[in-house]
């Protein structure tokens, strides 16, 4: 009894080993073929898969490349975006890792104290939508994306910059930040008049200051806090350069109609005190000549 035992499994492990499983066949390929490397179960290209085990694909990408995705043989996308996916097999396929060329955006900020920068990614494709940020530091404002720091024209001037990636665009973008200046304005003497203007600024920023007389006053120049006795500018409405913290004030003095109104006005009361003058000395000697007749005659 044992011995038929011993031979019906013998039999049977001789079956096992002798008729093979059925098996899928999976195939995997790059394209462009340059563009990386494609496994299935880390066997480079493909091959037969014993039924009931998952095929693992996996794509890696080459020096200058990135992965796109996986399609199969009609061109049919497969609803995986790693590059590497587990399924389980059904039948024999064939599938496609696609690769495109890699770029990268470049980033730079000046000064580079002035704010720092970061983008939407690290590596992209061509037609993907790239967005670059720029964040200023304390005391420093965002000027512009330039694709040439000498430049003076900006592609951008949003923090926020998104574009679409071409094999035009920049391999680098710089974020220019300027230092942020303060323009304060006083008025001379107090409420004579008022200004406009102040603020904080970038600097090299054209700045424009106006100043406006209150009534009977009129406006007489700027001058600079530091330099208070000299006069930098004589036109209400004032533009210069600001690149440093300044405080710049605006001078009025009486209007010259209102000191003609007082001239005249003094003229006037100088007029009348002397007329009052001269009818009281006349009043006093015609009062004089009266009293000198009444008096009697001594003979």
């Amino acid at each position: 009894m044992k011995k038929i035992v011993v031979f019906l499994i013998t039999i049977l492990l001789v079956l096992a080993y002798a008729v093979p499983a059925f098996a899928y066949t999976v195939n995997v390929t790059a394209e462009p073929a340059e563009g990386g490397d494609v496994f299935v179960n880390d066997t480079a290209g493909g091959g037969e898969i014993a039924s009931g085990k998952n095929a693992v694909l996996k794509a890696v990408a080459k020096e200058g490349y990135i992965f796109a995705g996986w399609f199969r043989e009609d061109g049919t996308p497969v609803d995986e975006s790693g590059a590497e996916f587990t399924y389980t097999l059904e039948e024999d396929r064939s599938y496609v890792a696609k690769f495109e060329k890699k770029y990268t955006v470049a980033l730079e900020a000046s000064p580079q104290d002035g704010g720092s920068v970061s983008q939407s990614g690290e590596e992209y494709k061509l037609n993907d939508s790239v967005t670059v940020t720029a964040t200023p530091a304390e005391n420093y404002n965002f000027m512009g994306w330039f694709t040439d720091p000498s430049s003076e024209d900006p592609v951008s001037t949003d923090a926020s910059y998104t574009f679409t990636l071409t094999d035009e665009s920049p391999a680098t973008l710089t974020a220019k930040f300027a230092a942020t200046y303060q323009l304060d304005l006083t008025v001379s003497p107090e409420n004579t008049g008022t200004v406009t203007g102040a603020g904080s600024f970038p600097g090299g920023s054209v700045v424009t200051v106006g100043a406006s007389p209150e009534k009977d006053w009129r406006f007489s120049g700027w001058y600079d806090a530091a330099i208070p006795g000299k006069i930098i500018s004589t036109d209400p409405e004032y533009s210069f350069n600001l690149d440093e913290n300044r405080t710049l004030g605006a001078l009025f003095e009486r209007s010259y109609t209102y000191i003609l109104m007082w001239v005249l006005i003094w003229i006037g009361i100088c007029f009348a005190v002397f007329v009052v003058v001269m009818r009281t000395i006349r009043h006093f000697r015609i009062v004089r000549r009266r009293n000198r007749r009444r008096r009697p005659r001594r003979y």
